[in-house]
């Protein structure tokens, strides 16, 4: 009788230890099951999203662990009892019988929306079918509805289609280098080029901000080094000194006639005389220009232009002030300046009725151009009488011709 007692508490004891364990295995194989629905749920949720957008798993991992804190306690409260346990959540009509049930379908769709909002621009996921129309894409490998072609997935080309359509400025823009010597080129920091070049077969240089192809050659653009730096300054350094060279006979084609030019082998004279505000001196002019051909030489009456004198600038010159003359490059253009000042008075006579005196006087100089200084200096005076002023004032160049004709032989010119 004791050893039948002993026995079945033996076997009582077994059936509790069995007991026990079954419900400690059962315990941990419902944690572990359920842990991994959770962990293997938000990694899916997360590398789905991140793989379509882009945006960085840290941030996704935050937002959805904290964001599905209600879905998983709906899961929770919806799957309770053995046979929920053994057969899973799966799809059924008593989802829509709760509000556990309720909230899980909510969360469901709400994954499928973030999908759809985060995919729209995961063109390496999609797949295009090229219509009359443009490039189309679809999220399945199905036909287009209105032209019934087939969609495939994208290339690389149609993707950079697609992206240009909606963003204009996608690839290399060109950038304007105002002062080579100053742009900076390179990252301060990494040295590494900042700039993309396309330089023409002329020599012209394009700048671009990144890598890519020039939009009108198609030619790779090259990233920028020290020899194109050296090359780029250079070209700006030419650019300006033409374009300093272009404005300064602009502004000199204001003063002179810079259609004048020098020849070798024959020397040209300039050819001006200031008249103090008064009537000009043709003939004075034209009597220097007659010695000037007598020895051979080129005159020029027309060199410099009626704002030269206007503005006080054969002033200066006449006086020794040789800048205006550096000013207008004139000695690339002539060799020397008769240059004279002239000035005139009238007189009526007392015993010829109608008789007008002219008396007339000249300042010369002769101007070396080439090495700024006075090649000849002198003073002319002489008189002439007629009934008329221009007579009178005829009469008295030709008497002071002679001694023109004298001044400018003696000249030397180089």
């Amino acid at each position: 009788m004791r050893e039948d007692t002993k026995s079945a508490l033996s076997k009582a004891s077994l059936g509790a230890v069995i007991l026990l364990f079954a419900a400690v295995a059962f315990v941990l194989f419902t944690w572990w099951r359920w842990g991994r629905f959770v962990t293997s749920t938000i990694k899916y949720v997360v590398e789905s999203l991140a793989s379509h957008s882009g945006i960085s798993t840290n941030l996704l991992y935050a937002i959805v662990i904290i964001g599905t804190i209600p879905f998983f306690w709906a899961v929770g409260e919806y799957m309770h009892g053995a046979w929920f346990w053994l057969r899973g959540l799966g799809p059924g009509l008593r989802l829509y019988k709760s509000i556990h049930g309720m909230i899980i379908v909510a969360y469901v769709g709400l994954f499928f929306l973030a999908k759809f909002y985060v995919s729209r621009d995961s063109l390496a996921y999609k797949y295009c079918a090229v219509t009359p129309e443009g490039i189309k894409t679809f999220d399945d490998p199905v036909k287009d509805p209105v032209y019934g072609i087939q969609s495939e997935p994208c290339s690389f080309q149609q993707i950079v289609e697609i992206r240009r359509t909606k963003n204009p400025g996608l690839g290399p823009q060109r950038i304007t280098v105002r002062d080579a010597r100053t742009f900076a080129f390179f990252d301060p920091v990494t040295h590494n080029p900042r700039v993309w070049y396309y330089k023409s077969p002329d020599g012209e240089f394009e700048f671009f901000d990144r890598e890519g192809f020039d939009p009108e050659t198609s030619a790779p653009l090259r990233a920028i080094d020290q020899q194109t730096r050296e090359d780029a300054i250079r070209l700006q350094d030419h650019r300006a000194a033409a374009e300093q060279q272009r404005n300064q006979i602009a502004f000199a084609a204001q003063y002179i006639n810079i259609g004048v030019s020098r020849h070798p082998g024959n020397s040209q004279i300039a050819i001006l005389i200031l008249s103090n505000g008064q009537s000009p001196f043709p003939n004075l002019e034209e009597a220097i220009r007659q010695a000037v051909l007598s020895r051979g030489l080129v005159p020029i009456a027309s060199f410099f232009k009626p704002r030269f004198v206007e503005e006080g600038r054969a002033e200066k010159l006449f006086s020794g002030d040789w800048g205006e003359a550096t000013q207008f490059g004139i000695a690339n253009r002539i060799d020397d300046v008769l240059i004279g000042n002239a000035s005139s008075s009238t007189t009526d006579s007392s015993e010829f009725l109608g008789l007008i005196t002219t008396n007339l006087s000249l300042d010369l100089k002769c101007l070396d151009t080439k090495h700024e200084s006075i090649c000849g200096i002198q003073s002319f005076a002489a008189s002439g009488a007629g009934y008329t002023k221009e007579d009178s004032l005829r009469n008295a160049t030709e008497k002071m011709r002679p001694e023109i004709d004298r001044f400018v032989k003696a000249l030397r010119f180089d």
